[in-house]
């Protein structure tokens, strides 16, 4: 998602660019309603009770398929009726691809929750390059969008066999350290996916709806333009979810444990979290024009004001409001904040978009995002029985805004780029950066004080060298 469009853009035309975006739109909201974050369940349940692991695993087997089947044969059914109109003429490799793209690809959630980080890595990464190498590879041979959509097929093919075969080797191995049968497990799992899963579905469908918007309205060249200016959403998804997910696993052994601040580790992950996307978000709106003519094209240019706008997400996405609620398995207030979110979006979608075009759609969205995130704030507050003062670290959380804004002074002008030209985005980013971790730590910020601390540690162990 990050790196491919950036070759497929030199070797696709515009129109043909915004078809092959279409196809990952489509596929990519009905992989994630297929899901429905059931496998993410895993990190609620295995570190709450490790010796159940493998009869988690396979109930979150067996409601993905369900899931994922009653879907794509819905999808296929309703294309039918409307010809054409529904998903375009991909049909049936949208249906194929959202099979074996979401079935037996458990294995993230099953390691990170095991905290086997290492093998988490290994498989994204693995995944990922195998479908960028396919990717790219396909549209330099044939230069046809067809035949990139049916090797993505064929890969995720590949996978889905690999995958059941390591299942059932690890599964066989390990049977004999399970657990005698509970009851309840399916009802307690059930309870979990099903409002969790109906709220994933609303926040795909939320990314998503705008780009539905754009593509039906507006056409596969607006759409083009539109994924460029939205081109960072992988980037904030990626971080934004790494931590999260590694946050739920903890959270909930904590929770099993009695804590007694069981917020205390979310609210120092939002002070990091926020200063990271802040950081990343204002180079990123200062270089915006360089970075998307430089990196897309100049046929790309008008992306750049929708791309300006979408940034003001990564401010909201620093604070993950759902991980606290789903350690403590309350989901349902996640899926009301999402229906919110979603309600907002396709209103000021309807009024924004006729009037200002793209700028109106991402617009929509960016408020429905700081919607949601407030209700879920109030929600939290409430599930946990605390004030305000104890939801976040407010005080460090603002001394790392007025850190931001103090540090954009070095970026003032187009000094950089006008003395380095294109290498200058680089040396401007790292001056902001030194700049921003310095005032950081003269405002005292734990986080950076404990980071700076395990540095030191580091350090002088390398120098003393081994015992």
């Amino acid at each position: 998602m990050i790196i491919s469009p950036v070759i497929l853009v030199r070797l696709l035309s515009v129109e043909d660019f915004g078809r092959y975006r279409e196809f990952i739109l489509y596929s990519s909201l009905l992989a994630g309603i297929a899901g429905f974050g059931i496998n993410t369940s895993l990190l609620r349940f295995i570190p709450s009770d490790p010796p159940m692991r493998w009869r988690f695993v396979n109930q979150a087997l067996l409601m993905t398929l369900t899931m994922s089947g009653l879907l794509v044969g819905g999808m296929l059914a309703l294309d039918a009726v409307l010809p054409g109109e529904l998903v375009g003429p991909y049909a049936v490799p949208i249906a194929l691809y959202v099979l074996l793209f979401v079935n037996f690809d458990f294995w993230e959630h099953f390691w990170l929750a095991d905290r086997r980080t290492m093998a988490v890595f290994g498989y994204t990464s693995g995944r990922l390059i195998a479908r960028i190498l396919v990717v790219v590879t396909t549209a330099a041979l044939t230069r046809n969008v067809t035949m990139i959509v049916w090797a993505l097929v064929a890969l995720e093919l590949v996978r889905l066999v690999a995958s059941v075969l390591a299942w059932h080797s690890l599964q066989a191995r390990d049977w004999h350290r399970h657990a005698p049968a509970e009851r309840g497990l399916w009802r307690a799992q059930l309870r979990y996916c099903a409002p969790f899963g109906a709220s994933l579905i609303l926040v795909n469908s939320n990314k998503a709806l705008a780009s539905l918007f754009v593509a039906k309205l507006m056409g596969p060249v607006a759409l083009a333009h539109y994924a460029i200016g939205t081109y960072v959403q992988p980037i904030i998804v990626a971080l934004r979810n790494s931590l999260s997910d590694v946050l739920l696993s903890e959270m909930s052994a904590r929770e099993r444990s009695g804590a007694a601040d069981p917020l205390r580790l979310w609210r120092r992950s939002g002070v990091v979290m926020l200063a990271i996307l802040l950081a990343c978000a204002v180079v990123l709106a200062k270089y915006a024009h360089i970075i998307i003519t430089t990196v897309f094209s100049d046929e790309y240019r008008s992306a750049v004001p929708v791309f300006q706008i979408y940034l003001l997400v990564l401010v909201r996405e620093s604070l993950d409001f759902s991980v606290p609620m789903r350690a403590i398995s309350r989901t349902a207030p996640i899926l009301h904040g999402n229906m919110l979110g979603i309600t907002v979006n396709a209103l000021l979608l309807s009024t924004l978009l006729p009037i200002f075009g793209l700028l109106g759609a991402v617009s929509a969205y960016v408020v429905s995002r700081f919607a949601e995130g407030m209700y879920l704030g109030w929600q939290l507050r409430r599930a946990y029985g605390v004030g305000w003062n104890r939801i976040g670290n407010w005080g460090d959380l603002a001394k790392v805004l007025v850190a931001a804004l103090l540090a954009s002074a070095v970026l003032y002008g187009s000094f950089w780029t006008d003395a380095l030209g294109l290498p200058g985005v680089l040396a401007g980013g790292a001056a902001y950066a030194l700049v921003f971790a310095c005032l950081l730590l003269l405002l005292r910020i734990p986080e950076f004080i404990a980071l700076l601390d395990r540095l030191k540690r580091i350090q002088r162990r390398v120098r003393a060298g081994p015992a």
